[in-house]
């Protein structure tokens, strides 16, 4: 109880560091609020000098004329200094007018308007009997103007004093005043109070804001460390897909080159499995690259016209040899009014049904996968995308669990827990196709019941499509096979790797181009300064001058010596970035084309046919095949896939008829003896002969045992050996007849 008046009284302690600015504030407050009081009293005593000309007029002696002369004098001396100290406080703009005068100005203003106010109170006391004013003067600082303790018991000391003295200056002894002393330094102490809590309210609030901004000013910072985090991981990201994607190139550009050359069926499965390998690892940093985007909010639709029913079969063959492997039928069905062209992001679009389908198959052993597309109405418009279509993508899987279907499209979710494991994948496919449905102005969801299979369904946005003007590059499947009609050219390919430019060189020597190599920016320039090109494929990242560089000098003519010939070549970016931030880059550098790496040879002759032309047809949208429609022997088809001649094709096929009646007489007995083990390994090398000379009947019907023994199911097995047999019989009938 005795610590509370000393703690009351008290000042806060300023931290040192704020201390100056703390005082800086309180001078610029008092000081503003000097200027106001100083308007206010010239009004009051304007208003003063009014009333005490009545009050006096009707008096009317010469004693109380004479005193209204001395108050008039009063009053004007008052006016005078206020507006002195206005001259002086000046406008108080901006912290740039307060100087250090006024550190001490509104303390000599506030002393100035109390002992004025005294003294000019008490002379007036004996007419009117009141000292109101000097209550307001003594409350009014307290309140209106914060002071350390120290400052407000000077002030009201002051105070006292002055009142003391003029009373006893201008009242006759005959009138009391010791109660009015009484009263005053009542009232003072009251004030001296209020006075010490204003201040503390004022230190309280100015510490508040202090906190306030240094919590602001942490938050920015975070703010722009998760920036610069945010930065960092999409260059090392950028860097990560730049390095995985340059090996990459070679590795998928030698191995699906070397497919397309004569190999033995062990050989072929060899290569076809790190293919397949490499692909799966590409689809992995494709993944985490678009999360990264969705993320950052980076990615964004390219809007062009294209065909509906060739995107949806493009999406469906890259799984279609997957689903015959494990036996399960791959339906494409479009329903009657779906408009066939449509303007929208076709890449994208086939992402999503890439993404879907994979997870179908992934959790589909036997039945159907059916991918389906029809007319959908929006409730609302949209303006640019008045087109809705309806997409499902329907299997007879697994399913999932219904406390599983709330959390199925968040990142890094599995249906099973275990699935990551059992069955691959990143966990991002799924959130990368809800967002990328969103982007598309719709919306996804999924209907699955454990054990009877799932049903993916989502929505999308087009604007109409124009047939004339539809791209064919998400038509074209990136494989040796495509016919890629692109005008024979001479190509300036720029590429320090070594391996990139011989698997680049094989693709562009395939398409018929007449290829010249430059292995710096700096050598591609010499070359553009002597020769003309129809289009120049630009590695980005090089030693010395990099791809940006050379292609800014191209547009800018600018060489090596000599300025180059063709300042507006076509320049198609090749390159293992893959961000979109890059591609905007390029494209603002005056680039006519963007390819990411590892590029396909159809990725390469689709973005090369959009700048160089050549003569396109549409792929014909075929109906859905079924294994009695498939060929017997497609010798046109087995040169094709093979990069041989028919001739070779008809030299190969005694030797592969021989291979597989050795292969179906092993089979049959392992089936006898109920070998399941052996009938998948035997019916694994049969289907990769028979695919080899275009038996695609026997194959299917090789793939469909194998299936059965790989599932152990003996009497399933029996019945598709006489499946296989049947079809090897129709195979013999068709070779017999060449």
């Amino acid at each position: 109880m005795n610590d509370i008046f000393p703690k009351f009284f008290r000042d806060p302690k300023v931290p040192p560091e704020l201390r100056d600015e703390f005082l800086f504030e309180i001078t610029l407050s008092n000081c503003r609020r000097v200027k106001v009081v100083s308007w206010l009293m010239i009004i009051v005593v304007l208003t003063y000098l009014v009333v005490d000309f009545i009050t006096i007029r009707r008096a009317g002696t010469l004693v109380v004329a004479d005193m209204w002369l001395i108050l008039l004098g009063m009053r004007s001396f008052a006016i005078a200094v206020c507006g002195l100290f206005l001259w002086m406080l000046g406008p108080l703009q901006n912290n740039e007018d307060v100087s250090p005068m006024h550190y001490w100005l509104w303390k000599v203003f506030i002393l100035f308007a109390l002992v004025y106010t005294a003294m000019i109170t008490c002379y007036t006391f004996p007419l009117k009997m009141s000292l109101a004013p000097v209550y307001i003067f003594l409350l009014g600082p307290s309140v209106f103007f914060a002071m350390t303790f120290r400052q407000a018991a000077t002030l009201f000391v002051t105070g006292i004093i002055a009142i003391a003295g003029w009373l006893h200056l201008f009242v006759p002894s005959a009138i009391p005043i010791g109660h009015q002393i009484l009263n005053v330094s009542i009232l003072s102490a009251v004030a001296l109070v209020i006075a010490q809590t204003s201040y503390v309210s004022s230190f309280k609030a100015f510490m508040n804001k202090r906190v306030i901004e240094q919590k602001n000013i942490q938050l920015e910072n975070a703010r722009a460390v998760a920036e610069k985090a945010s930065e960092a991981k999409s260059e090392f990201l950028a860097t990560v897909s730049h390095e995985i994607r340059t090996p990459m190139n070679a590795i998928l550009g030698m191995t699906e080159i070397t497919l397309h050359t004569p190999l033995s069926s062990e050989q072929r499965d060899y290569i076809g499995a790190a293919r397949e390998a490499a692909l799966n690892l590409l689809d992995i940093i494709n993944d985490i690259l678009d999360f990264s985007r969705i993320e950052a909010r980076g990615i964004r639709l390219i809007p062009v016209h294209f065909d509906l029913p060739a995107v949806m079969h493009s999406a469906a063959t890259t799984i279609r040899l997957q689903a015959e492997q494990k036996g399960v039928e791959l339906v494409v069905d479009i329903m009657s009014g779906t408009p066939r062209f449509l303007k929208g992001d076709p890449g994208r679009l086939r992402q999503i049904f890439i993404n879907l389908l994979n997870n179908a198959l992934k959790f589909t052993d036997s039945g159907t996968i059916r991918v389906t597309a029809g007319p959908w109405r929006p409730k609302e418009a949209e303006q640019g995308r008045p087109v809705g279509i309806r997409f499902s993508v329907k299997d007879t899987g697994t399913g999932i669990p219904k406390k599983k279907l709330q959390s199925i499209f968040q990142a890094f979710s599995q249906a099973d827990g275990s699935s990551s494991r059992s069955y691959g994948g990143s966990g991002l496919g799924l959130s990368i196709s809800r967002n990328l449905v969103e982007a598309m102005g719709g919306t996804i969801r999924v209907e699955s019941r454990p054990g009877k299979g799932s049903e993916f369904i989502f929505t999308a946005r087009f604007g109409e499509g124009d047939g004339k003007r539809a791209t064919e590059a998400d038509v074209m499947s990136a494989s040796w096979n495509v016919p890629l009609p692109v005008k024979p050219s001479r190509v300036l390919l720029v590429d320090d790797n070594p391996l990139n430019v011989k698997v680049e060189k094989l693709h562009l020597d395939r398409m018929g181009m007449d290829v010249t190599t430059a292995e710096s920016g700096t050598e591609a320039l010499m070359l553009l300064a002597e020769e003309d090109f129809d289009l120049v494929l630009m590695d980005l990242e090089m030693p010395g001058m990099d791809g940006h560089e050379t292609t800014r000098r191209i547009r800018n003519g600018e060489g090596v010596g000599s300025p180059v010939r063709q300042p507006d070549v076509p320049v198609l970016a090749v390159t293992a970035h893959a961000l979109s931030d890059v591609r905007i880059k390029c494209e603002n550098e005056g680039m006519n084309g963007f390819v990411t790496k590892p590029a396909s040879f159809g990725d390469l002759g689709a973005a090369m046919r959009r700048i160089l032309g050549g003569n396109w047809q549409h792929l014909p949208i075929s109906k859905k095949e079924t294994p009695d429609e498939a060929p017997v022997l497609d010798i046109v088809h087995a040169a094709s896939n093979l990069g041989v001649s028919q001739a070779e094709i008809r030299h190969l096929v005694p030797n592969a008829m021989s291979e597989i009646r050795l292969k179906l007489d092993l089979t049959e007995k392992a089936v006898q003896t109920g070998t399941l083990r052996e009938v998948a390994i035997q019916t694994h090398t049969l289907k990769s002969v028979t695919a080899s000379i275009g038996a695609e009947a026997a194959r299917r019907a090789a793939v469909r045992l194998e299936n059965a023994a790989r599932r152990e199911d003996a009497g399933l097995c029996r019945e598709r050996s006489v499946q296989l047999k049947k079809e090897v019989g129709r195979l013999e009938v068709a070779v017999n007849a060449l």
